[in-house]
């Protein structure tokens, strides 16, 4: 993901879009139920900036009374570690992961307010703190990333239920003594 995408992407509302339509596709209408808070005009200001930007994109249309409606989804991009080394993009990384952090949160704080209990067994929150060398560190993250990749081509079908796993590890930074 280039800097340029980050600018985009770093707006409240353009972040709640980017996540929304991470893990399929959705129509303007049915976004804007989703994001009942935005006003419609606002959201397709959002959503033509985005696809400028290249961050999302058109998947399919279908004619509705003649009138084309079109689906949009998340273009997968890995961040470009060059682009984190420009000036400003360190910050500009961070605040991307304070926005999208906040915004599996608060879909994860209006689950409980809205479906049920933290402690129900559809609920996975939890923070682990563990002491490893870095090799044992990327073979946990990699396992994870594969099982997850693997539930990833499940179809829906009978009995299941879609699901939403956010990983984030990071080495601790210690303080100094005294501090």
């Amino acid at each position: 993901m280039s800097l340029k995408n980050f600018a985009v992407i770093n707006h409240p509302v353009r972040m709640r879009i980017f996540q929304a339509l991470h893990a399929e596709e959705l129509s303007i209408n049915q976004l804007s139920k989703r994001l009942a808070d935005v006003p419609k005009p606002s959201l397709y200001r959002h959503i033509h900036q985005m696809v400028e930007a290249g961050v999302i994109e058109v998947r399919r249309t279908r004619l509705v009374n003649g009138i084309e409606e079109r689906f949009y989804a998340a273009v997968n991009a890995l961040i470009d570690s060059a682009d984190i080394d420009q000036p400003g993009g360190l910050e500009q990384f961070a605040d991307h992961v304070q926005l999208y952090g906040n915004g599996v949160v608060q879909a994860l704080t209006r689950y409980i307010l809205e479906c049920g209990n933290p402690y129900d067994e559809k609920i996975a929150a939890r923070d682990h703190i563990f002491y490893a060398t870095e090799e044992e560190f990327v073979r946990a993250r990699e396992t994870i990333y594969r099982i997850l990749k693997d539930l990833e081509q499940n179809p829906p079908s009978a009995g299941r239920q879609k699901f939403r796993m956010f990983i984030m590890g990071h080495l601790l930074c210690e303080s100094k003594e005294g501090e």
